[in-house]
């Protein structure tokens, strides 16, 4: 499963707390407060849950990820991505057949103080291999209906077992839990081994993810669904205000582990423990143009610009304007690990069975007008497979990925409807086109689409939903094309190259695609641990999906953001859960660049 995301945020700040924001900002009135290493941030959309097994949207797991701790995490620097330990003593041992690996944690590792241990000593938080079991039991509880128990499902002996037990446990009991796990062997307090059900080379990134972070059993069986407002973990930060539609404040977690950023810009936050932000400050701020003048007034210190703002500031991405430049601001511009597609239903009549049709919608589809509308914010696509990941290949090009509207039109012919018609009927192809947003901008591209297909003769109707009445004809069969995207999981190309298994038909295959030989090379694959061969597996899967035209390939987008010159250690990650940890300010250097900040007139930004 891939986290969905939409990131051209259209809805305007709301209510009072919206019109007092906005009030800040007319006035000129600075929202920092005393904290000499306070981070200030902003999110565009709504935190729904900080409980790691209910955070399946974007917004929600990256706050997970800061008040909860995980087994392994990504190395912050490194690129390839590497795991390291995080709550580990030292990275996991596989047995020769990769189905068995042992693990040591930490000696240092304390849930975070918290009402529920009133009265209890320090070694009452203190994390052992059980809660390391409860938390992966957790997930697999029918009863929490977990939307990520897709993590471990079918992968740890007997955690499948476990599941339907609980199917049957009335509400508040808890003694499946007692019952332990045939996967799961717990050696002592701080050693533990899992056994899965087969060879699995992948299984542990799904350990770094935030979703498998460790929970207290006390607290979560004390406050039960209330967890999800109420995180007691062992992250580098604690909650200590939420006020909805408005901000969340996290705090320094004193208990956090001890663990240092060699990597820091000032060389003294080398040995200063992590996290180097003593509070982080998230306004949730939804209307975009409202977090960019916060940020231009230095009252954010980082801000992610979108398509409406983007010209405003870098000239179609070219370069940031000098204005900007002179108050020591910096863009950074970096691909995202997601890949945006148009789907062709293959349960569609028309659509599913003739090849040459989908050819000649593909090579019809114009992925650089695409671009052009994104404001360069889009990298055309020649398959699924992100760059910077092993089996992403630079050079090839997709023989039905081109703007190409000759060939188009005799595939087209060849398909059995010259022109774009139907010889039966005499009428042109009609298909809906849909999309998961309402706004303007979907509205924009829907035409464009339409545009693109009546150079053949075939008619498109743009259909716009909301994301709830999408889903639902996407789960009915109900659409015909229609336009999504895909953020990976993991740093693998088989986690993009799932999307078109078989097996996966009903999940993340939305297609509904199944090839026979594809199956089997996907297959062949999954056992496989990182080596050159698999790479050129990869390789091969990518052009054989390219002759076969399950998906429109259109792009990866690409991220622009800019940072203040006193934000310090800001590095683009993919998988940096809890970045905000390494994050920090120079509160004295914000100080006297604030000082020298005068109006920006829109000839300044168009520089």
């Amino acid at each position: 499963m891939g986290y969905r995301t939409d990131r051209k945020r259209d809805s305007g700040i709301g209510g009072f707390r919206g019109r007092f924001l906005l009030l800040l900002l007319l006035c000129g009135l600075s929202l920092a407060g005393g904290e000499p290493r306070t981070l200030y941030t902003a999110g565009g959309s709504r935190v729904k849950t900080l409980d790691p097994a209910q955070a399946d949207d974007l917004s929600s797991r990256n706050l997970v990820g800061a008040v909860y701790d995980t087994l392994l995490q990504y190395d912050y620097l490194k690129r390839p991505y590497t795991l390291i330990p995080s709550m580990l003593a030292e990275m996991p041992k596989a047995n020769d057949a990769l189905d068995v690996y042992s693990f040591r944690l930490r000696d240092d590792l304390y849930f975070a103080d918290d009402p529920v241990f009133a009265g209890l000593p320090k070694e009452a938080r203190r994390i052992t291999s059980k809660d390391v079991l409860y938390s992966i039991l957790r997930l697999a509880d029918v009863r929490n209906h977990s939307p990520v128990y897709w993590l471990f499902r079918g992968k740890i002996r007997g955690l499948d077992e476990f599941n339907r037990a609980t199917a049957a446990a009335p509400k508040g009991d808890f003694t499946p839990y007692d019952r332990g796990l045939p996967g799961f062997e717990v050696v002592d307090d701080l050693n533990f081994k899992l056994h899965l059900t087969g060879p699995d080379p992948r299984f542990l990134y799904m350990l770094a993810m935030p979703n498998a972070a460790v929970v207290s059993r006390r607290a979560a069986e004390r406050y039960g669904e209330e967890l999800a407002r109420h995180p007691v973990g062992s992250g580098p930060f604690r909650l200590t205000e939420w006020i909805n539609d408005y901000k969340l404040q996290l705090d320094r977690n004193p208990d956090y582990r001890t663990e240092y950023f060699e990597g820091a810009e000032t060389p003294a936050d080398r040995s200063r423990p992590l996290p180097l932000a003593d509070r982080v400050v998230l306004y949730l701020v939804k209307q975009p143009m409202s977090s960019w003048l916060l940020f231009l007034q230095g009252n954010l210190d980082l801000n992610a610009l979108d398509k409406d703002n983007l010209d405003l500031v870098a000239g179609g991405g070219a370069e940031l304007a000098p204005a900007l430049k002179a108050r020591g601001i910096r863009l950074l511009r970096t691909p995202e690990f997601e890949v945006r597609y148009v789907g062709f239903n293959f349960s569609d009549p028309l659509l599913g069975k003739n090849l040459k049709l989908r050819q000649a919608l593909s090579l019809a589809y114009d992925v650089r007008r695409r671009v052009e509308h994104t404001n360069f914010q889009l990298i055309p696509a020649q398959g699924p497979i992100p760059p910077g990941v092993a089996g992403y290949d630079p050079g090839y090009r997709n023989p039905n990925a081109a703007d190409d509207v000759e060939a188009a039109r005799r595939l087209i012919a060849e398909a059995g409807f010259p022109g774009g018609r139907d010889p039966a009927t005499g009428e042109p192809l009609r298909f809906s086109f849909d999309q998961t947003g309402n706004s303007s901008a979907y509205r924009q591209l829907g035409e464009l689409t339409a545009a693109d297909f009546a150079r053949l003769g075939v008619e498109t109707e743009p259909v716009l939903n909301n994301n709830p009445r999408f889903y639902e004809k996407l789960r009915q069969g109900r659409l015909q094309l229609f336009r999504l995207s895909w953020v990976g999981d993991y740093p693998d190309a088989e986690n993009f190259l799932q999307l078109f298994y078989s097996k996966n038909i009903g999940g993340c295959n939305r297609v509904g695609f199944s090839d026979p030989e594809y199956d089997r090379m996907f297959e062949a694959i999954l056992p496989m641990p990182d080596s050159p061969e698999r790479t050129e597996r990869y390789r091969e899967m990518v052009r054989y999906l390219g002759t076969k035209c399950p998906w429109i390939f259109e792009g990866f987008p690409i991220a622009y953001q800019l940072n203040h010159a006193w934000l310090e250690n800001y590095h683009p990650h993919d998988f940096a859960f809890a970045r905000w940890k390494y994050l920090t300010v120079d509160p004295e250097r914000r100080r006297q660049l604030k000082a020298t900040f005068t109006p920006l007139s829109m000839r300044e930004l168009n520089q």
